[in-house]
């Protein structure tokens, strides 16, 4: 790291000189709104070390730059430097379609898809979410929105919900905002999701410590997003919801709750329920676990008053959370024993732990763009087809035996990484090899896990849990491990709403419309269920990504919202004939992809009865597109008696 200068302006130059030259070209082009520099600098470029690192960063082959690529990017710097230093603000604050495909083109390396461009442009945080429904009339004030959680996706949709001009109240059951990143304090908890991308688009963060920030940080993060747009007035916490009751006659919901031992009750004509799927935290069904004497805690419900120094530790799972764990405690414990019931595939990602580079924070924080284009590379991998990667390729599994050409190079990359590991030790590598696919359960970018797992006090486990004594945890094949505190690294249970009283249309119960399996439309509405929005309901997941999906369904959200303004509509529930027929195509290709194909690899994207249930296999940008504006066709709708007059457009359009 270049150490940092002691004025603004030295700090200036060396921020500039450190700054990728692709990035500093067209934070360039933007500043000074000269389109012939790309021309000019731009083929010299392509392909640069720093373009390539910061695109595919768990994937880094560098690159030696070129003389002539060397003598372009000091140009290209030296006119950056003139440029931030005359003050002026940019002159191309928005860019045209055909403009930005051509930038983004050299930023990622790659030609995007054509459906990826308008997706990489709101996600990259080049505009704010532009509204696809003109408003012709304001949310009346009779018109309240209920949103259940405060995490990111319930900030989400009060950001949103609030621009638009809706009346709304948040309820959270914890004191403060953060859902899962307050919940989750457990030793090593960080966000597995570059940080750049693990944001909102529209309030992107130029200062992030490290590549992959630890829980405390996102949590920090949240926390000034509630303050910056002035939520917290709007949340009511310690409040937890325990039921709601759609009221066909009066064309509302109905949520109960309890709060400060009162049983409450709130009303609001539409609901969205913004807690997502993982949401309580996954107790393994063990025979006797009460009879164990020392301290049983759940990664996601950590006890801090228990002291782990010196102490022999039974740890079981090697999901996310798990190895992250395992790192963290390693070096405090006297003994870690870890129980792995099947193992999983990890991606070698040098970023793992690697702080931000201080110049290189300067100039997100300093130059206008940079932030964005950075955020773009890190989108890269929202941007291409996932299908490669998780859709079995019948032509190529019968002629070699494999899966899939991408998905069997990332797992020959996988097991590479494994064996330069343990070069010694064949007995670890079969250990750590799954039997299944890349993608069958999500794999795991690692975070030292491999070099955890060398150390004297460390050892691994092949087994599934099954019972407890006083003194020990029992596995299924009769293995008997004394420890003195278990840990329990087992997930979570997927949530649904199944686990609240939810009742809708004729009151039929959440749990009884998910029966024999959850499902739902667009990842978002159930039949029956009127003016109830289900953030992360099943087939809404696309495995990586979630923060770009929660904001196209927050998105999606208010369109629908707007739309029950503009008509006048007291009610809109989407058909069972329109929801079936979006399970059937979801159904139909996940019958093709290493989820379904690969029933043996343990995952949470099953529900008990092994089902998928929760991952999707489509591209982000279809999605996207998908979830533009509602396609009213697939709607039942009732209308308000009475509807007041519309406004004028433009004093109606608010930006959202």
């Amino acid at each position: 790291m270049i150490a940092e200068p002691t004025n603004t302006g030295s700090m200036q130059d060396a921020a500039i000189d450190a700054l990728d030259p692709v990035i500093a070209l067209l934070a360039l082009v933007q500043s000074t709104g000269d389109v012939s520099l790309l021309r000019k600098y731009g083929p010299a470029l392509e392909g640069t070390q720093h373009q390539v690192k910061e695109a595919f960063v768990a994937f880094d082959t560098p690159l030696e730059p070129s003389a002539a690529s060397l003598e372009v990017a000091r140009e290209v710097r030296d006119l950056l430097r003139a440029a931030v230093r005359s003050g002026r603000p940019p002159v191309l604050a928005t860019l045209d379609k055909p403009l930005f495909r051509e930038m983004a083109r050299l930023a990622l390396g790659l030609e995007m898809p054509e459906m990826s461009i308008d997706v990489a442009y709101q996600h990259g945080g080049f505009t704010t979410d532009t509204r696809v429904r003109k408003p012709k009339r304001l949310p009346p004030a009779d018109f309240k929105v209920l949103v259940v959680g405060a995490g990111m996706m319930g900030i989400n949709a009060a950001v949103k919900l609030q621009q638009a001009g809706f009346d709304f109240q948040v309820i959270e059951k914890l004191d403060a905002v953060g859902g899962n990143w307050l919940e989750n304090t457990y030793p090593g908890a960080a966000v597995d999701t570059p940080s750049r991308v693990y944001s909102f688009s529209f309030e992107p963060n130029a200062s992030w410590t490290k590549y992959y920030p630890v829980g405390p940080e996102f949590l920090a993060y949240l926390e000034r997003v509630t303050d910056r747009y002035k939520l917290r007035e709007r949340i009511t916490f310690n409040t937890t919801v325990e039921g709601a009751q759609w009221d066909e006659e009066r064309k509302l919901w109905k949520v109960n709750a309890l709060q400060d031992g009162n049983k409450v009750v709130f009303e609001g004509q539409a609901l969205i329920m913004a807690v997502g799927p993982n949401n309580a935290p996954n107790y393994p069904d063990v025979a006797h676990l009460d009879t164990f004497a020392g301290p049983v805690i759940h990664s996601a419900a950590w006890d801090h008053s228990v002291d782990l120094e010196g102490k022999k530790v039974v740890l079981v799972g090697t999901g996310c959370s798990g190895v992250q764990v395992a790192n963290a405690i390693a070096d405090t414990v006297g003994e870690l024993v870890i129980i792995q019931r099947q193992p999983e595939h990890i991606i070698p990602n040098p970023a793992a732990h690697d702080p931000v580079d201080e110049l290189e924070r300067w100039a997100m924080e300093h130059i206008p763009f940079v932030v964005q284009w950075k955020r773009l590379q890190s989108l890269a991998s929202a941007m291409q087809d996932m299908h490669g990667m998780v859709m079995k390729d019948e032509e190529y599994a019968a002629k070699t035996g494999g899966f899939g050409p991408i998905n069997d190079g990332i797992r020959m990359m996988c097991e590479a990484y494994l064996k330069s590991h343990f070069p010694d030790d064949p007995g670890m590598v079969a250990l750590l090899t799954p039997s299944f696919p890349v993608f069958a359960k999500r794999p795991i970018l690692d975070c030292g896990f491999y070099e955890t797992l060398k150390k004297r006090n460390v050892s691994i486990v092949r087994g599934a849990l099954a019972a407890c004594d006083e003194k020990a945890v029992i596995l299924a094949d009769g293995t008997r491990i004394e420890c003195d505190v278990l840990l329990l690294s087992t997930g979570y249970k997927l949530f649904f709403g199944r686990q609240f009283d939810i009742r809708g249309s004729g009151g039929r119960t959440l749990k009884q419309a998910f029966d024999p399996y959850p499902f739902s439309y667009e990842g978002m509405l159930i039949p029956g269920f009127p003016n109830f929005v289900f953030m992360g309901a099943p087939y809404s997941y696309l495995v990586a990504n979630h923060a770009v999906v929660s904001e196209q369904q927050v998105h999606y959200a208010i369109e629908l919202l707007q739309w029950m303004v503009d008509d006048g509509l007291s009610s809109v529930d989407v058909t069972e004939s329109a929801a079936r027929a979006f399970v059937e195509d979801v159904d139909a290709n996940l019958a093709k992809t290493a989820w379904v194909q690969c029933g043996n690899a343990h995952g949470y994207y099953r529900d008990h009865s092994r089902k998928v249930i929760l991952a999707v296999p489509r591209h982000n940008s279809r999605i996207w597109h998908d979830t533009r504006s509602p396609r009213t066709g697939d709607f039942t709708v009732t209308r308000r008696p009475e509807m007041g007059p519309a406004v004028e457009p433009e004093m109606a359009m608010l930006t959202i």
